[in-house]
């Protein structure tokens, strides 16, 4: 059988190829049957040159068996740890080998190419007459080496640069279409989520049934330009249906209940006191739960680690210890109370119906700030209710102007500096979800939220109120 009919049963042979080619000292039968291996020929023409055309040259390949008594010790050695490399891998005849006068004649190209992979993935052992392409290939690999690394910092201080560019500019996007800035703890829940999953942060804490929505639009570039007409609506972007002025929505949790977790701040144009959850289809009720949102998810993720199924567990228990690790590395609070949360509860004048409290300034000497309504939570609710059910107008007429009583008397307290009690009806009205009267909360909020100096919740009240909806599909986008 001439050489080409022995390379044609090589190539078409369908045994993985040794790694080893022509050089493989391996003796073991297993190893033979399991690998195919290049004929004789080849090796015995492994030293000669030849030319094509002017454009080819052949692959000098100096490297010779060494059969010497070290060598035997070597491969015996080394036996086994060879055999699990090979095992390991799937090596496939080179594309560009071919044979010609059975010699194998490279271009150019491909003995560049052969050289370099050569130098990256294993040593070439060869003879003193290879040493000038040893020392060019180790130049080559160095200075491509070194370019590299500099490409990579530069490119690394040009993504820095221009992070931080786009970071601001979404600050900018946030402040103006939501009136309100966000905290250090929601930029870094961010950069969290996307530790979780970078294609995807908004969706990375799918299994504890918490998406980003809100303000978080904007880091995920889903919100990037708008138009001075567009500013109302932005305002009601995920805004639940009890979500006062105060309390600004960033995740959304299951429709059932409409559970959904935001900031509460007290004044515009300070940090958020805490974060709070509500339960839209449920009730009004504003439940603070931790002073920031690593805070709020961890209680979040306990409790549903708590009701979980066998197999959502791990997945669970997961994230509740990614988020603890991300924590402790950046120094983040944990905790579900803190000196200032406790300092704000006592600060609070009112409880209103939604119980999260309202903070206005009260000097505790003088009672000045803040004046009791003229009914009871209970008998105001009890008021609402009635007002809500009743069979006719000439009833809920005469239920109003019982109601507007109490408007009446609050309005003279914001006259005597007492701004927190029409701030308080303005909330217990709203809370209530009564449509009768969200009218009487407008102008009760307008009255206290300028008299507080706090215009920015006034118009996200009017925003709201104007096209207030029930449900959990609250994106404008």
């Amino acid at each position: 059988m001439d050489s080409r009919d022995l390379f044609k049963a090589f190539y078409d042979d369908p045994r993985v190829a040794c790694q080893y080619g022509v050089r493989c000292y391996q003796k073991n039968p297993e190893h033979h049957e399991k690998y195919k291996h290049p004929p004789a020929t080849q090796q015995s023409n492994r030293g000669k040159t030849s030319t094509k055309k002017g454009k080819k040259r052949k692959l000098n390949d100096d490297c010779e068996n060494d059969d010497s008594e070290s060598s035997r010790k070597l491969k015996n050695k080394k036996d086994d740890e060879c055999q699990q490399v090979v095992d390991k891998r799937e090596i496939s005849p080179s594309p560009s080998i071919s044979t010609d006068d059975d010699d194998f004649v490279c271009d150019e190209e491909d003995i560049d190419r052969i050289m370099k992979e050569a130098a990256v993935e294993k040593p070439i052992t060869c003879n003193s007459n290879n040493s000038d392409t040893n020392d060019l290939i180790t130049e080559n690999s160095e200075m491509s080496t070194s370019k590299h690394n500099d490409d990579k910092i530069n490119t690394s201080n040009d993504n820095s640069e221009e992070t931080e560019t786009s970071l601001a500019a979404k600050k900018k996007i946030i402040s103006e279409l939501f009136l309100v800035e966000m905290p250090d703890d929601f930029y870094k829940f961010y950069d969290f989520c996307c530790s979780l999953s970078k294609d995807d942060p908004v969706s990375s804490l799918k299994s504890v049934d918490l998406k980003l929505v809100g303000p978080y639009d904007v880091l995920a570039g889903k919100i990037i330009k708008y138009s001075d007409d567009d500013k109302e609506k932005y305002l009601r972007h995920w805004r639940y249906f009890y979500d006062t002025p105060e309390f600004q929505t960033v995740l959304k949790g299951n429709d059932k209940d409409g559970l959904h977790y935001g900031y509460w701040r007290d004044e515009c144009k300070i940090n958020p006191a805490f974060v709070a959850k509500n339960s839209a289809n449920k009730d009004h009720k504003i439940i603070p739960v931790a002073p920031n949102i690593f805070g709020a998810v961890l209680t979040h993720v306990e409790e549903r680690l708590k009701v979980a199924g066998p197999f959502e567990k791990a997945k669970i228990s997961r994230i509740q210890q990614s988020l603890k690790n991300y924590a402790k590395k950046h120094d983040i609070s944990l905790d579900k109370s803190s000196a200032d949360l406790q300092k704000r509860n006592r600060d609070a004048v009112a409880k209103t119906f939604h119980g999260a409290g309202i903070v206005v300034p009260y000097d505790k000497k003088t009672q000045l700030g803040y004046r009791q309504l003229a009914l009871t939570d209970s008998h105001l609710l009890k008021l609402l209710n009635q007002i809500e059910k009743a069979d006719c107008n000439e009833i809920r007429q005469s239920l109003m102007s019982k109601l507007e009583e109490v408007v009446r008397l609050a309005t003279i307290a914001a006259d005597e500096c007492d701004f927190g009690t029409p701030l308080e009806l303005g909330h217990s009205l709203f809370s209530s979800g009564v449509k009768y009267v969200q009218r009487i909360a407008l102008q009760m909020f307008a009255l206290a939220y300028n008299l507080l100096k706090r215009p920015e919740f006034l118009k996200i009240a009017e925003a709201h109120i104007a096209n207030r909806k029930k449900g959990c599909d609250l994106s404008v986008l």
